[in-house]
């Protein structure tokens, strides 16, 4: 006698399971790639304003002879917090100032993640260096190394060792 079994059309359940945790692996890693497609693209964001922030740096001073622009940054020196207001002792920001003063082409949000500082230069020129950095996700090697080169980078109030910045673009 033949056994006759009958076949049934479908999916077995271990069949069901191995399907769903191959889509679970594969969309758990396009996660992850799009994660870091999102942070490379917000720090492409910083480096643009940043070159845009200095393109107007070298407009104001070539109008004023210096890079210091007056009433904006901490106590209206033209340093500290790039993007930054709060009405006191940041009565406005660098970069709404220059925005303002149409050096800059359009407005920078505010934030805490960019900072400008204004140096002298060898023969003693007051404000005649710049450095502007920003705190990026994805830093190379050559952007912590550079940081640490640029105008008060480094020391007891440098950006590098103590704000935690790791990019920077200087003059």
């Amino acid at each position: 006698m033949k056994a006759n079994f009958k076949k049934d059309n479908g999916f077995t359940l271990i069949e069901l399971l191995v399907v769903i945790s191959i889509i679970g692996m594969l969309s758990s890693v396009v996660l992850a790639s799009l994660a870091t497609a999102r942070s490379k693209s917000r720090d492409a964001k910083v480096r643009m304003d940043m070159k845009a922030v200095v393109t107007a740096l070298e407009l104001y001073r070539a109008d004023n002879s210096n890079y210091q622009v007056l009433g904006s940054g901490s106590w209206g020196g033209g340093n500290g917090w790039l993007s930054f207001s709060n009405g006191s002792s940041y009565s406005k920001a660098v970069t709404d100032a220059l925005y303002e003063k149409k050096y800059l082409g359009t407005k920078i949000p505010q934030n805490t993640t960019s900072m400008i500082y204004l140096c002298n230069d060898a023969s003693g020129g007051a404000y005649q260096i710049y450095a502007i950095s920003a705190r990026l996700e994805n830093p190379t090697a050559a952007d912590i190394a550079n940081i640490q080169t640029t105008c008060n980078g480094t020391g007891p109030n440098g950006t590098y060792t103590n704000y935690g910045m790791n990019f920077a673009i200087g003059n």
